[in-house]
């Protein structure tokens, strides 16, 4: 097997320890003998011998009574801390930030607790820092509500619509599956306040009126306005399952189309950073 090219910037004994590391981890059901790992990486026998006698005293390999090498327990240790909510969050923050920011909005972390969605995080604008994100704690993810968590396995996907309450009809179904048919597609998805967005006073009174929200939308045209009641999009924690969602919100003027897909866009593209973060992979 040939090694892959060291980075440029890295020096060549710490290049091996990686090339050495990343050859476990890409084969993380076997265990290697010393022979084997040197001639795949095409080093010298001695100088993998006394690489691997370092990372095992730090524990990043461990040397097995078989006298195999495996991956060891400190790159497990530092694995499960990458998944402290905590240290997700240091993550999550400066793209909410960026995200609030940019958009003039309030953007937030929401996670799906025992069936209602709570927010974690929140980041606002600096025209937004009074602005109320009570309406959205504890809301219960009956259909419409909470699609992001449930539009990435069948089985989620029909108990969530079969429990909508009140009960979808048949039309209702439709352009709800054609929503979710649209988050698929594009990474994100949004809602509209079904009164106009006059002016501020009007979108602070609509925060509390949920029932004066279409969340089923199919599509986006750049001709055409908005009354954004939010944009949100899933955050992967695993291939189709969710960690958690971003969404902005604090709309107080209509959109035009084009200025809803590129912020789709640049939501998404914040929540895959995060989620490859999760995921241990650098995008």
């Amino acid at each position: 097997m040939a090694k892959s090219a060291p980075a440029p910037h890295m020096s060549p004994p710490v290049a091996r320890a990686v090339a050495v590391l990343n050859f476990l981890a890409s084969h993380p059901e076997q265990a290697f003998t010393l022979t084997e790992i040197a001639k795949s990486l095409k080093i010298s026998s001695a100088t993998c011998h006394n690489l691997l006698i370092s990372l095992s005293e730090a524990e990043f390999v461990y040397r097995t009574m078989g006298k195999t090498y495996v991956l060891g327990p400190a790159l497990a240790r530092m694995a499960q801390a990458s998944l402290a909510p905590a240290l997700v969050m240091q993550v999550a923050r400066p793209e909410m930030r960026l995200l609030a920011d940019e958009f003039d909005v309030v953007c937030s972390a929401y996670q799906l607790v025992d069936g209602e969605s709570v927010i974690r995080e929140r980041a606002a604008a600096l025209s937004h820092v009074n602005w109320n994100a009570r309406y959205l704690l504890n809301t219960p993810t009956r259909a419409p509500l909470g699609g992001i968590y449930f539009a990435w396995q069948q089985d989620e996907l029909d108990r969530w619509i079969a429990e909508a309450n009140p009960p979808l009809d048949a039309a209702e179904r439709d352009r709800l599956l054609s929503s979710l048919g649209f988050l698929r597609a594009n990474g994100y998805t949004f809602g509209v306040r079904t009164v106009p967005l006059d002016d501020e006073a009007v979108a602070h009174a609509l925060q509390n009126r949920p029932e004066m929200t279409d969340y089923a939308q199919t599509e986006v045209v750049p001709g055409d306005s908005y009354n954004l009641a939010y944009v949100t999009a899933p955050v992967f924690g695993a291939p189709g399952k969710v960690a958690f969602g971003l969404s902005l919100a604090g709309f107080v003027k209509p959109i035009a189309g084009d200025a809803v897909i590129a912020m789709g866009e640049k939501l998404r593209a914040a929540c895959d950073r995060i989620g490859g973060f999760i995921a241990g992979r650098a995008l």
